[in-house]
């Protein structure tokens, strides 16, 4: 809290959260990097020195001095504004990269508890009726539909949900 103190008291506040959002976004990249590098099995705690030196502090260090400067004049806020969004922009593309890699393989399956058809098969069967398509022959008083939920054991996810299998 105190940092915080001392940093609004020598940059503007919108300054200051820019930097914290993009600072948190770097952050969330590094962790779902280290995630996705662990579950491929090639995550080596001896290259993570390289990394932040190589990819984390150039990022970090030029938002924090362009940060500190952005209110000598406007032309230096407009080029910390500017760079913080594309900084923004590639961080955001990385962490649905690493996410996308972090999470394929799984999937997830939602069945429906009800199968329409055969609600409809059905109702139109009590009714006498053979056309199943028509809407009038089915009667406005329904039975009650077992809606206890359907589980299933397939729990991979590949990125999209899968469509009720009936």
């Amino acid at each position: 809290m105190m940092l915080q103190t001392i940093l609004s008291s020598i940059v503007d506040t919108k300054v200051l959260a820019t930097l914290e959002t993009v600072l948190g976004l770097i952050l969330a990249d590094f962790i779902l990097g280290v995630l996705v590098s662990l579950r491929n099995g090639n995550f080596s705690a001896s290259k993570l020195p390289q990394f932040v030196q190589t990819s984390l502090i150039p990022y970090i260090g030029g938002l924090l001095v362009l940060g500190l400067f952005s209110n000598a004049n406007a032309e230096l806020g407009a080029l910390f504004f500017t760079i913080a969004a594309t900084i923004t922009v590639k961080f955001l593309a990385d962490i649905t990269t690493k996410a996308t890699q972090l999470f394929s393989g799984f999937q997830i399956q939602i069945q429906s508890p009800i199968n329409v058809t055969s609600v409809v098969q059905s109702q139109a069967a009590s009714s006498g009726t053979n056309d199943t398509n028509d809407i009038a022959s089915i009667p406005t008083e329904q039975e009650p539909v077992n809606t206890a939920p359907v589980a299933t054991t397939d729990m991979t996810f590949t990125g999209s949900v899968a469509a009720p299998q009936g």
